[in-house]
């Protein structure tokens, strides 16, 4: 229903009466304009010859008898690399490149095809002090580069020009070298550069042109299938590899053989392998998952190893088994969304590693056990349980229960032996290995104590008996053997010898994800003045793994570590501290040139921080606002869960700190919103307290914005009535303009304008909507708010789009790149992935269904990029354009596709009308002619403009 929206007043007099020639300039472009999209050119191709060049250069190093100048040829194809990636936004990028080929040229015509005696002593001296400090500094060049082009794309345009300065810097770098050497003027440069690049030009010359974009869904599928290197990626959390097992791994052959034949045979039954800490259970699973026979039967992606060691809640459990099983959209509904995906994948193997963390963790069962049972429903997934508990879960499931002991003594002198090989001829050794009950972890541990202090088999069976028996009494079961055998290993003389190792020891046992030597020497271990020291103990001891650049702790360890009685308090305190510390540097808001930096650390590290601020028991205000608050921030923004949140709510429950309860609890609101299960009339119960709190204080500001928050989450709520959402705006409205926050006023003007045209349904409504939305885009702009004004520069194409009944679609599109080069700007990724979908969409309703194409299928690449799932949303409008383009196979594929995005998504808000949009394209497909039923007509009108419908049913 229309209604007249009246504003008491501007916010400032520059924002009063604002015409289009006096809206502030803001980092791009203000004026809308039609963009220029052309195909890739010729000049697209030339960083492949500069590598050419260098590839005969290299050619040329292998005849140089000076090693450190191949050396320097591979510093300078790195220059060269680095200088290809950056062109379009360093001016200087192409001098540099130049005269590195120059200096690199001067040393190969130099020393060229020459044997070490024909070249002049005085030449060798100048040539190796010149490539000493030259190489000293090309390296210089080459981390100055790699800073520039691992910054994130966005934000190499926005600071380019402080780029340029850095890369004019390089440039003074090289021409320094060739003048101070004075070797340039010996030889015609000229002459042996189109010497060297003749061979590089015929290579050129036989490339193809650039040919303008053509691709069906089968290009579509590569991309949805290419799975990129975690470190591209914005958010790097992929699904964890199946670790790859030790070389010294023997005894458990027939036991692999008979659990591959139960994985791989005709009748599906589940594997619960169980036994004590330390015994092989993972070593075992590992090794079957990675049998020929099981890889033949089950891709590599649906071979699934879930590390439940770091799942001590149930939210945990389907956290990590959601991450798991790389499903990366959040619809707030972990376990919906985990059942929708296994019920859409193919045959799937799942290893559910250490499951007994979540099985007995507290309150956690009836939920675990659900989910079991839930994944039991779904005949083509198979479960591989490893467990210290015994009898399996779930008893009435059809389980293959083996429980795992020792290895035979001929295994068990393999594995010892190979560790410690001086005692293949020890005469005590079978006793030694009798007493450790041939546990293939004991084993280890004790043979390499043996080696590391020398002692005979004898001897230390005595210290077994010792500690044995003093720690346990008589009679010692596997597990309590395998304590003696881990407490041999942490009180032996080289861990008392560096008392560092053990606080080490207890550092990593808090980490169940494990960490890299940096976030060790920089953050968790930052106190320890021998850090490497302490480690290489531990590595010796074998109390700590490797994997690639991650260390770890095995969870048997990490179980004895953790216990009261050994680990240190202190660690504990300081843990928490470095996790508050880590936080608080890595605060970053959208646009600031660290931001992707910043949230691709939080992300690697997120379940370590989670894990250690759990432990927080006490209501320290620093901890909850520096830690656990600034994580359920990140969270919020990222992937919202509650467990930190709701733990920051119970801690500061038990302040008098009304400002941090307040926050406390507009994150929450925040956080509840996105996640489905929550109705949004608990949110908006969050948000009020919040209000209140804030309104005590007073913080008027704070409360401004938990305003417009409780407008957001009205947008949800079936009975809000646009009146109820009027006088909210205005509250906010009426701080803001208190203390003169222009940034503030800008988000009410947008919030107003956004409720307008949602409401609006004549010329005259939209255009007062419209006057609104162009306030608060100049208000941003004023205020530099470069974040909000890229938002409301794609609220202004969206209203154009939904508008164009009374406004030309051009001015949409126009309004959508300028969305997308801002966006571009300040490093929204996200804001980008908008932008693309949103020109899309407008190119599709102007008809220009190619155009459409191109957009949307960035659109997916981005997300790619970002770890995102395949975009629904962007899938369905390619469906539309090849409907349109008469490509019916493509179209049929990409809805199909589409349709199974957002059937994995049924809990989120939208999914009724999103699945029945694609069934009735996919209809539409077989009978041109067929008219939407009024179910599907609203599933439509949702999500595309009349005008916009109108074209797509048009006959084709």
């Amino acid at each position: 229903m229309p209604f007249n929206l009246c504003f008491p007043c501007s916010p400032s007099s520059a924002a009063k009466n604002v015409s289009e020639n006096d809206l502030p300039q803001g980092p791009t472009n203000k004026e809308p304009s039609d963009p220029n999209i052309t195909p890739p050119t010729g000049a697209e191709y030339a960083g492949q010859a500069a590598r050419e060049f260098f590839h005969v250069l290299e050619a040329v190093a292998e005849a140089v008898p000076i090693p450190a100048f191949g050396t320097a040829v591979k510093v300078a194809t790195n220059i060269i690399k680095a200088c290809d990636d950056s062109q379009a936004t360093l001016e200087g990028a192409e001098d540099l490149k130049v005269r590195v080929k120059i200096l690199v040229t001067v040393f190969a015509n130099a020393l060229k095809g020459k044997k070490r005696q024909e070249i002049p002593d005085k030449l060798i001296q100048d040539i190796d002090v010149l490539l000493r400090v030259s190489l000293r500094d090309m390296e210089c060049i080459e981390k100055t580069l790699d800073k520039i082009t691992s910054q994130h794309c966005f934000l190499l345009i926005f600071f380019r020009s402080l780029n340029d300065n850095k890369v004019r810097e390089c440039i003074a770098k090289v021409n320094n070298l060739l003048e101070s050497f004075n070797l340039a003027r010996t030889i015609d440069l000229s002459m042996i550069l189109a010497q060297l690049e003749q061979q590089i030009m015929i290579y050129t010359h036989q490339q193809e042109s650039p040919k303008t974009l053509q691709f069906t869904m089968d290009d579509v599928k590569a991309i949805l299938n290419e799975h990129l290197p975690v470190g591209d990626m914005l958010s790097p959390r992929s699904r964890a590899p199946i670790p790859i097992n030790s070389a010294i791994f023997y005894g458990r052959d027939s036991l692999i053989a008979e659990l591959v034949s139960v994985i791989t045979g005709p009748l599906r039954k589940h594997i619960c392998l169980f036994g004590p800490g330390g015994m092989g259970k993972t070593s075992t699973s590992v090794a079957v998952m990675g049998h020929p026979d099981v890889k033949a039967k089950y891709e590599s992606h649906f071979r699934v190893w879930v590390p439940c060691v770091k799942a001590t809640s149930a939210s945990l459990f389907l956290e990590t088994l959601r991450s798991s099983l790389a499903i990366l959209k959040e619809t707030g509904d972990a376990r919906g969304a985990i059942l929708a995906a296994l019920q859409a994948s193919p045959p799937i193997v799942i290893l559910l590693d250490n499951f007994e963390t979540p099985w007995d963790a507290d309150g956690a069962r009836p939920v675990v056990e659900q989910v079991l049972r839930d994944i039991h429903s779904i005949e083509h997934v198979t479960l591989f349980i490893t467990t210290r508990s015994s009898p399996p879960p779930c008893d009435d499931l059809p389980w293959y229960p083996k429980d795992l002991h020792g290895v035979d003594e001929n295994a068990a002198q393999e594995i010892y032996t190979a560790h410690h090989p001086e005692s293949c001829y020890d005469p005590d050794l079978s006793h030694l290995l009798k007493l450790l009950g041939y546990m293939p972890l004991a084993i280890t541990l004790m043979a390499k104590v043996a080696k590391m202090i020398h002692l005979f088999a004898a001897q230390l069976v005595d210290e077994y008996k010792t500690s044995g028996t003093s720690i346990l009494g008589q009679g010692l079961d596997a597990q309590s053997s395998m304590d003696v055998s881990i407490g041999l290993s942490v009180y032996s003389l080289p861990m008392k010898a560096h008392p560092e190792a053990f606080k080490l020891l207890c550092t990593f046992s808090m980490l169940p994800a494990g960490t890299s030597f940096h976030m060790l020497s920089k953050w968790w271990a930052r106190g320890l003045t021998n850090l490497v020291g302490a480690l290489n103990v531990l590595k010796g001891a074998s109390l700590v793994e490797e994997g690639g650049s991650t260390y770890f702790v095995l969870p048997v360890i990490q179980r004895y570590i953790l216990d009261p009685s050994r680990f240190d308090p202190e660690i504990h305190t300081s843990m928490i501290e470095s996790a508050c510390a880590f936080l608080k540097q890595h605060e970053a808001e959208l646009g600031d040139p660290l931001y992707k930096e910043y949230t691709a650390a939080l992300s690697q590290e997120e379940d370590n921080l989670e894990a250690v601020l759990l432990q927080v028991t006490t209501p320290d205000p620093h901890v909850i606002q520096d830690g656990l608050f600034l994580l359920a921030r990140y969270q919020q923004l990222n992937r919202p869960r509650l467990d930190i949140i709701e733990h920051a709510l119970k801690l500061v429950q038990a302040l008098d700190d009304n400002l941090l309860h307040g926050d406390i609890l507009h994150c929450y609101g925040h956080i509840s919103m996105g996640l489905d299960p929550i109705p949004i009339h608990k949110s908006l119960q969050y948000l009020k307290e919040a209000l209140n709190l804030f309104l005590s204080v007073p913080d008027r500001k704070k409360a401004a914005y938990v305003y417009l928050s409780i407008n957001d989450a009205l947008i949800f709520h079936p009975d809000a009535k646009a009146n109820s959402r009027i006088q909210t705006i205005k509250e906010a409205q009426i701080n803001f303009q208190s203390l003169n926050d222009l940034t503030g006023l800008g988000c009410c003007y947008l919030a107003f304008g956004v409720l307008g045209w949602q409401y609006a349904t004549t010329e005259e409504t939209f255009d007062a909507a419209l006057n609104v939305l162009k306030m608060a885009e100049s208000i941003f702009a004023e205020a530099e708010n470069w974040s909000w004004h890229a938002t409301s520069t794609i609220r202004l194409a969206s209203f154009f789009y939904w508008a164009c009944e009374y406004y030309d679609l051009a001015e949409a599109y126009s309004w959508a790149a300028s969305s997308l080069e801002e966006s571009k700007s300040i490093g929204s990724s996200l804001g980008c992935v908008e932008s693309l979908h949103t020109l899309g969409q407008i190119a599709s309703a102007q008809g220009d269904y190619e155009r459409a194409l191109e957009h949307f299928l960035q659109c997916l690449e981005v997300n790619k990029c970002l770890g995102l799932p395949p975009d629904g949303e962007a899938l369905e409008g390619m469906g539309v354009a090849w409907t349109k383009l008469g490509r019916f196979m493509d179209a049929e594929m990409a809805y199909k596709e589409a349709l199974h995005q957002y059937s994995s998504e049924e809990t989120t808000r939208n999914s009724w009308s999103d699945i029945h949009r694609i069934q009735f394209f996919l209809k539409y497909l077989e009978d041109p002619k067929l008219s939407p039923s009024a179910d599907e007509r609203e599933a439509l009108s949702g999500w595309y403009s009349k005008f916009h419908i109108d074209r797509i049913l048009a006959s084709l």
